[in-house]
């Protein structure tokens, strides 16, 4: 069997999708499928590569949809804030906020992977995420191969009843959609999606990979002293991040544990490389000079792989301080290493993090809340190590590869089969309609 996924973004951008999928196509190969990607590609991209075995075709920002690029992502930025609560926009404004050129990008995005088909003769399509989340209704009469969709934002009763019904009538198109929680596919079935083509599948991560070898020199290479207690944060640089959190949280923690170091890991997305929004991480590090944490809380950016895997094993503890989060598998890449792990109670979050067991939760936005949270790991490095046993047994039951692999494979043999298989019907032949 042969899969095509498209994303908008893939490797080398390194999110959680681009994990997951990595993942995904590892085992794929490994049981003698073939995984091929179709992704956004900016101007420091080849427009082909060979990744872990996983042949990926990049569409290129320049081949007739600059002019429009800026509205796409304009559209982009408008879902995810109607999605995470925090811009109540009417629909009948999408227009104005760039879904023409939303539905021009997909257009591109459709040329490319019909190409693709051309020269792979895929079996299944496979689309991530809403940036391509049209692809099904245009692909239904011209390539005939089953269609599946997997959302991976949060999708709850917090986003108003018109956007959720609108973006259902584009799932529809597809035969079956995967939601990473409980709540979002419960959302989603409420919003008139047929329950019988929705599916759960948590994200996971090939948990055999997060491991160190040898000595560890993280603390030693990035001048952390020895003694301090270490907490880290994974994720990009993005308002939805809550990093600006964490640091007001790391000004009372320091105050009560001075011997305390806070690392931030992660570089900017591929939409804030597009339109040039890049002072995310100007902001951050000036509010660190203002609250007096210089050489206490510092940003190392994106750092290498095996850098990663070391930041993980020399923590005290991984703090998620997301003010929206469709899942954050740095939490179970975290646990993998055995460290309990603080995050904020929204999405995914909880679904990995059961509190006082394995870690500790807060509510969002709360600085206050999570700075008690922080003292309370360091104050107690016995509860520490017991949740961070209990983590690790979490994440290589409940978030690996393996299950993903089977669950995955599930849908796909079942689709290809023809098992339970019908046929997409929409909402209507205008694709400006949804």
């Amino acid at each position: 069997m042969k899969i095509c996924v498209v994303s908008q973004s893939f490797y080398p951008y390194i999110g959680g999708v681009t994990r997951y999928l990595q993942s995904l196509g590892r085992k794929l190969t490994a049981r003698g499928d073939e995984m091929v990607v179709v992704h956004l590609r900016s101007s420091d991209m080849p427009e082909y590569e060979v990744v872990d075995g996983v042949r990926v075709y990049r569409m290129s920002g320049d081949e007739g949809m600059q002019e429009s690029i800026d509205g796409y992502f304009k559209f982009k930025e408008l879902i995810i804030d109607v999605t995470h609560g925090r811009k109540v926009s009417s629909l009948e404004d999408r227009f104005s906020n760039g879904y023409t050129e939303y539905l021009g990008f997909n257009l591109n995005m459709y040329e490319k992977v019909r190409q693709v088909y051309d020269i792979e003769k895929f079996d299944v399509l496979h689309v991530h995420d809403f940036q391509v989340m049209p692809l099904a209704f245009l692909i239904k009469s011209d390539i005939g191969v089953p269609a599946i969709f997997t959302w991976h934002i949060p999708f709850t009763r917090d986003t108003p009843a018109e956007w959720r019904e609108f973006l259902v009538r584009y799932m529809r198109y597809y035969d079956r959609v995967i939601f990473s929680t409980d709540e979002y596919v419960r959302t989603a079935v409420e919003s008139g999606m047929n329950p019988d083509k929705v599916s759960k599948i948590n994200p996971f991560i090939d948990t055999d990979e997060y491991v160190t070898d040898g000595e560890n020199d993280f603390r030693e290479k990035y001048n952390i002293p020895g003694g301090d207690d270490l907490v880290l944060c994974v994720s990009r640089i993005d308002p939805r991040k809550g990093q600006e959190y964490l640091i007001k949280a790391m000004a009372v923690v320091i105050k009560k544990h001075p011997d305390t170091t806070c690392i931030f890991i992660g570089n900017g997305s591929l939409t804030k490389k597009f339109i040039g929004r890049t002072n995310r991480l100007e902001e951050l590090e000036a509010m660190v000079q203002e609250l007096g944490l210089g050489g206490k809380v510092r940003f190392l950016g994106k750092v290498s792989q095996e850098d990663l895997m070391k930041a993980y094993d020399a923590c005290d503890m991984l703090v998620q301080p997301s003010i929206n989060e469709g899942f954050g598998l740095v939490i179970s890449e975290a646990m993998c290493f055995g460290k309990p792990v603080v995050g904020s109670n929204v999405g995914g979050i909880p679904e990995q993090i059961i509190d006082g067991f394995n870690g500790l939760l807060f509510q969002p936005k709360d600085h206050k809340a999570l700075a008690r949270q922080i003292c309370r790991m360091i104050e107690d490095p016995a509860m520490r190590k017991l949740m961070g046993e209990r983590g690790r047994q979490i994440a290589c039951e409940r978030f690996c590869v393996d299950r993903g692999f089977r669950e995955h494979c599930d849908i796909y043999d079942n689709i290809c089969l023809g098992k339970g298989f019908e046929e997409p019907s929409g909402a209507g032949e205008s694709l400006l309609t949804g």
